[in-house]
């Protein structure tokens, strides 16, 4: 029973999560009002997760419990001429940018809130809740990709889920409350991506893999408690917050509050080698079979290997050994292929940004009250996020709540935060990014955001109601629509310095591409939607 308890508070995920990585509201009431509330008290969900000081606000001992079910959409069109995808038969490969859908895991798309808050007495209150908290993942294993659909299609899965487990305080004196708050943060995390180049025969068919390249099996990767989500276990990481509110007049309340960071160091995500030179030689291994029917020679090193593949002079010959650093061109080929073995796995540490917020709820009339939120996130500095190039985030929130009478309220709300992830052209692809002591091009590293990781959503509609069955028990629900978003990284393999023009010349007979030609372009769409059902019961 623990571990679905867990298992389904660790789900805000596949695309759930809309601020980067994070839901833009805990508990129907929050996310039904934009996902506001660092000075609006909903309920003790909402409260610990927006600000921990607003639990002051409970008249005795309140339980609260809350579901969503979430649905996300999301595709990606992969282009991407280069001439180690080529093959006599077919030329090039990798070039279709038609769009396919990643799946949505129907058993998976429900997300618990727990919590329950206390009032001690007029100064002191407290509670405790475990929340799904942010997630991001893709599953394009088994979408009917093949390689000509490009790399977003090759049995590509990955999945990032997060949750929260939270004992909180406040203190009231005056018109002023402070909240502080402990935090134990449970993470999983798994990259399962095929690297491996298919072998066909001449005519461009029977085509095989080789197993040995595929990290976690080419997205067959065991999740937690065996399932399909996530990484093989969970990962703790301890942080806190603070938060506070001032009730300035009988109308105005104002609030402000801090998270810290949560680092979490994930072990055996992926190899990180097979994205980087490393990666290329893997490639050149394949090429070299499906061109010449056998691959490199293993006691080699790779520049000789090089001259295997590709005629000395020409040009195919002189980008590889423009591109790969010495460190690769003087290492074996046997050596070179072992760092991309999937049984090298890289650790890789994630750290949830630290936010800060501040927030004014205002009671318009006495049926009227509107609530507005400003947030921002640190991906930019945080671990793991910046090493992929995320920038930091502002989000902007407003909501309101109508009180027709005593038992009914009518709520809806606006969310708006530009992407982690911008658009980029004109990239050079075979530049080298370091990726927690592994070089990656950047190339793989667009390719990475875009296809495995997209947290692109920047939009989002929300509405509402709740209504009193009694005094003490009341019933919220909760939609929210995030409109199709889109995001597009391209540029091009060829590096600045290479100083190569014109056709590529050593490729197989009838195989054409100018260095001009060898661009790449990943195109990601992403469209949201979500239903939630809360209900609070007071002692």
């Amino acid at each position: 029973m623990i571990k679905k308890l867990l298992l389904l508070s660790c789900i805000a995920s596949s695309l759930l999560a809309t601020n980067g990585v994070n839901m833009i509201g805990t508990g129907t009431v929050s996310r039904s009002m934009g996902g506001t509330g660092v000075a609006h008290f909903s309920d003790g969900s909402g409260a610990m997760a927006k600000n921990v000081a607003l639990i002051a606000d409970v008249k005795s001992s309140e339980i609260h419990l809350d579901v969503t079910y979430f649905n996300a959409s999301v595709s990606t069109a992969t282009t991407d001429w280069m001439f180690l995808n080529t093959t006599p038969a077919n030329g090039l490969y990798h070039d279709n940018p038609n769009y396919v859908n990643s799946q949505n895991h129907l058993d998976t798309n429900f997300i618990p809130t727990m919590s329950y808050v206390d009032k001690l007495d007029d100064k002191w209150s407290w509670g405790l809740t475990m929340m799904g908290a942010a997630g991001m993942g893709v599953d394009y294993k088994d979408t009917g990709g093949n390689d000509n659909t490009g790399y977003a299609q090759r049995r590509f899965k990955s999945g990032m889920m997060l949750m929260k487990i939270i004992p909180g305080f406040s203190y009231r004196t005056g018109n002023t409350t402070f909240g502080f708050a402990p935090v134990l943060g449970l993470g999983s995390m798994s990259i399962n991506y095929d690297e491996s180049q298919t072998r066909c025969d001449a005519n461009g068919l029977n085509c095989t893999r080789d197993p040995r390249q595929s990290v976690h099996g080419g997205g067959s990767g065991t999740g937690l408690f065996g399932t399909n989500i996530g990484g093989p276990s969970l990962v703790p990481a301890i942080g806190w917050q603070v938060g506070m509110d001032v009730k300035v007049t009988d109308k105005l309340r104002v609030g402000a509050t801090y998270q810290s960071s949560l680092v979490y160091k994930y072990k055996d995500v992926a190899n990180f080698n097979q994205f980087g030179p490393y990666g290329m030689v893997n490639m050149m291994n394949d090429y070299a079979y499906t061109t010449q029917g056998v691959g490199l020679k293993a006691a080699t090193n790779v520049d000789a290997a090089v001259d295997q593949v590709f005629a000395p002079g020409s040009t195919a010959n002189e980008f590889l050994k423009d591109v790969l650093p010495d460190v690769v061109l003087n290492d074996t080929v046997d050596n070179a292929l072992s760092k991309t073995d999937p049984k090298n796995l890289n650790d890789l540490t994630m750290e949830q940004p630290w936010e800060v917020a501040v927030g004014a709820d205002y009671q318009l009339t006495d049926q009227v009250s509107i609530t507005g939120d400003y947030r921002y996130i640190a991906w930019g500095l945080a671990e793991g996020y910046k090493d992929f190039g995320w920038e930091n985030q502002s989000v902007f929130a407003m909501g309101f709540e109508f009180r027709p009478n005593k038992q009914f309220r009518f709520r809806g709300g606006y969310n708006y935060a530009d992407s982690p992830l911008k658009n980029k052209s004109g990239e050079i692809g075979s530049l080298l990014t370091d990726i927690q002591g592994t070089y990656v091009f950047d190339q793989a590293v667009s390719m990475l955001n875009m296809t495995g990781f997209p947290a692109i959503a920047t939009t989002h509609f929300t509405l509402g109601a709740g209504y009193d069955v009694t005094e003490n028990f009341t019933i919220d629900g909760a939609f929210m629509y995030s409109p199709e978003s889109e995001v597009t990284r391209s540029g091009s393999l060829v590096p600045g310095a290479s100083g190569l023009a014109g056709d590529i010349t050593g490729l197989p007979a009838g195989v054409t591409l100018d260095f001009v030609d060898m661009n790449y372009e990943y195109k990601t769409k992403m469209q949201q939607m979500t239903l939630s059902l809360g209900m609070n019961y007071k002692f």
